[in-house]
């Protein structure tokens, strides 16, 4: 039994989701996958920290949380330790980064994870920021450390964007993708498109919980240009940051704007894009875009998302995520770690 002891940086909704699982299905997965995953630190930005390499009291850690928002001081394992140093401790093999995103810098979250590989970490991480900033230093990193660095939950939840091109589309170069990547956005679209206003969709949208109190990561094109440009440094070897992806949002759609696309048969959505322009650079785009009712993207509804990736050998492929919940971009974390597990297992046989 190989023991991988994991040091969470974040104890947020998916944090704690992806903890429940481990809390559930871990006995089965030592059985499976030959592997433990004791929890040996966990350290919040407010909420108080955790540390104890033998592995922590998650249901407590998990309880504590539900009922007081944070840590309690009373719990034995309550401790005074940063992230960063979370981030190199011995006690741990894996780090799990899902601290907030900074959409101006991808920090601190990306120095948690370079402190982490310089320190012999495995890194997985659901936190856009350092990939849309920082990929090729990390992969570097990564290689001097002869360490994995995964992230499949940045872009599209639990839906397996790099796993599939990596280990199903060996040999094929990505020459462009477009996409609709962004819940938020399509969850108001759709709702303008039924005769809400944009006003009513958005706070539609945050009684729902899909959109923030402040909603301009998602309304202004934030959070769509950090999955372009993430997609585009790590799929197409681009080396752009969210601020070089060309942006619009959906804050000057209207209904008047709905309704003339209907009328023509047409749908808007916001669609992301990398492309290839005629220098043969990689370049992106994210914008609002009436597209013809035929197109499959027109018809990707509320929070599902829909990605399209094309290929020069195996033509273009299409992954659609419905409806996703907070358990899918829990799994991406899963995914990843299991990849990890896969690969110790590998090494000790």
């Amino acid at each position: 039994m190989n023991k991988i002891r994991l040091a969470l940086i974040g104890f947020g909704s998916v944090g704690r989701e992806f903890c429940r699982i481990i809390r559930e299905r871990g006995s089965e997965w030592e059985d499976k996958f030959g592997c433990s995953f004791p929890i040996t630190a966990i350290t919040t930005a407010s909420r108080g920290s955790l540390i104890n390499p033998e592995g922590i009291d998650i249901s407590r850690a998990l309880e504590e949380i539900t009922s007081h928002g944070r840590f309690r001081e009373e719990n034995p394992d309550r401790s005074d330790i940063t992230s960063m140093e979370a981030a190199a401790l011995d006690s741990n093999d894996v780090v799990v980064e899902i601290s907030t995103l900074n959409i101006e810098s991808g920090r601190p979250a990306a120095d948690h994870i370079s402190t982490a590989l310089k320190a012999g970490k495995h890194v997985i991480t659901a936190n856009k920021g350092p990939v849309a900033f920082y990929y090729r230093e990390l992969v570097e990193l990564t290689r001097k450390a002869d360490r994995r660095f995964l992230f499949e939950g940045v872009v599209m939840d639990g839906a397996p964007v790099f796993n599939l091109v990596r280990e199903t589309l060996p040999g094929c170069t990505i020459k462009g993708f477009r996409g609709i990547l962004n819940s938020t956005t399509n969850f108001i679209l759709c709702s303008m498109e039924k005769g809400m206003t944009f006003e009513e969709a958005l706070r539609n949208a945050q009684e729902m919980g899909w959109a923030e109190a402040d909603p301009s990561m998602d309304i202004e094109g934030w959070d769509a240009a950090a999955k372009t440009a993430v997609l585009i440094n790590v799929l197409m070897d681009g080396n752009l940051t969210p601020s070089r992806i060309t942006r619009t949002g959906i804050s000057g759609i209207n209904s008047d704007q709905i309704r003339t696309a209907k009328r023509n048969n047409k749908v808007i959505k916001l669609i992301c894009e990398g492309y290839l322009n005629k220098n043969g650079e990689v370049m992106g785009m994210v914008a609002p875009v009436a597209l013809p009712e035929s197109d499959r993207m027109a018809g990707i509804e509320g929070t599902s998302s829909l990605l399209e990736l094309t290929t020069d050998l195996a033509g273009k492929v299409s992954i659609i995520i419905d409806d996703p919940k907070i358990g899918e971009t829990a799994y991406a974390l899963i995914s990843d770690l299991l990849t990890i597990c896969r690969q110790i297992n590998l090494l000790n046989d």
